[in-house]
């Protein structure tokens, strides 16, 4: 259960009462038993985070008044399986927001405006074997690490999202995000880890979509990193359908992908299958292709804990070599997966949210 608490150390520490500050202390435990097989090697271990993130937060608003508010959001990442929680780093998202009518302005570590239509219209999001990342988030945007999910040093304008909130969905009506991230380099020195993206969205009722656009520095400075895609999902009752497209490319020869997916959350008894089925091609000599079918089934057993199973076969020809990348948290093994050579994943979990 969230618990939500007066803060009693801000008052301490400056004797004042901010009788509308409050802070939230949330988390979510996942584990589960997976199977991960490819290119000869197999590997049998227990997951963390196969149907949601394992995480443990804290966040604040304070109301300012005249329609303003003043918030931060801390989240740390955790892995069950053996109790590690990186230090308790809060690399998940570290943010503060300045919010009023006119939108939010967020200073920090968050999600970039080109990831979240991989994660939102992807039944299985970005986790456990099924997620469609594991053959669309790859390459180019990949090996630029760094921002293919979040970026550090972020300076953000939100609109028409709530107060503090994730800049996934947002509210009716259009909804849009855009973030610049320094690069913190001294004058001299080639700018690396630069990220500016966008991300506008909209939502009437059962449907929602998106378009985002984004480009990035490598590391090493020199390698230009771009990504555009869009996603969609139409909420027909016995099914919320969904599809995304995209295309990751950089300024080196031969490393343009464009990837698509489309999937499906069907409502079953006391919770929903997941169905997805995802493709990329690389626009080098050979044409190498991947992809990716994935099913499972999520049964709550109350609000807050659920249990889930998830299969996924990924194939790869003409020089492929995709496999499992998942979420936080046991996945993204080494599996040895050779060239050519297909996979395939099971995933069986309990997750409860607190």
């Amino acid at each position: 259960m969230k618990k939500t608490l007066i803060a009693l150390a801000a008052v301490a520490a400056t004797g004042a009462a901010f009788a509308q500050s409050s802070v939230t202390i949330w988390g979510v435990a996942d584990a589960g038993v997976t199977k991960q097989s490819q290119g000869g090697v197999s590997k049998t271990y227990l997951s963390s985070s196969g149907l949601s993130s394992s995480q443990l937060g804290f966040r604040g608003t304070e109301d300012l008044g005249g329609g303003m508010s003043a918030s931060f959001w801390l989240e740390a990442g955790m892995t069950v399986d053996n109790g590690t929680a990186a230090g308790v780093a809060f690399q998940r998202r570290s943010t503060l927001d300045l919010a009023g009518s006119f939108g939010a302005i967020r200073l920090g570590r968050d999600y970039t405006p080109s990831f979240w239509n991989h994660t939102m219209y992807d039944p299985f999001g970005t986790l456990g074997s099924g997620a469609g990342s594991n053959i669309t988030l790859v390459a180019p945007a990949q090996a630029n690490a760094t921002t293919a999910a979040r970026t550090n040093n972020g300076i953000s304008y939100l609109y028409n999202f709530a107060a503090n909130g994730a800049s996934v969905m947002g509210q009716q009506g259009v909804t849009a995000q855009v973030t610049y991230a320094l690069a913190e380099n001294l004058s001299t020195a080639v700018a690396n880890g630069k990220y500016a993206g966008a991300r506008v969205g909209y939502n009437a009722g059962p449907l929602t979509l998106a378009v985002a656009t984004a480009k990035s520095n490598a590391a090493a400075g020199t390698v230009e990193y771009k990504e555009t895609n869009v996603g969609a999902s139409y909420d027909l009752g016995v099914a919320n359908v969904m599809a995304k497209f995209g295309t990751n490319d950089s300024n080196v020869a031969g490393t343009k992908f464009t990837w698509s997916s489309i999937g499906a959350k069907v409502p079953m008894g006391a919770g929903y299958i997941p169905v997805s089925y995802n493709t990329v091609k690389q626009n080098n000599a050979a044409g190498s292709t991947g992809n990716q079918f994935a099913i499972g089934y999520v049964h709550n057993l109350s609000k807050r804990t659920a249990v889930y199973t998830a299969y996924s076969k990924i194939s790869n020809k003409n020089g492929a070599a995709y496999g499992f990348l998942g979420g936080n948290g046991g996945f993204g093994s080494a599996l040895g997966t050779a060239t050519n050579n297909g996979g395939t994943g099971f995933d069986l979990g309990l997750r409860h949210a607190f």
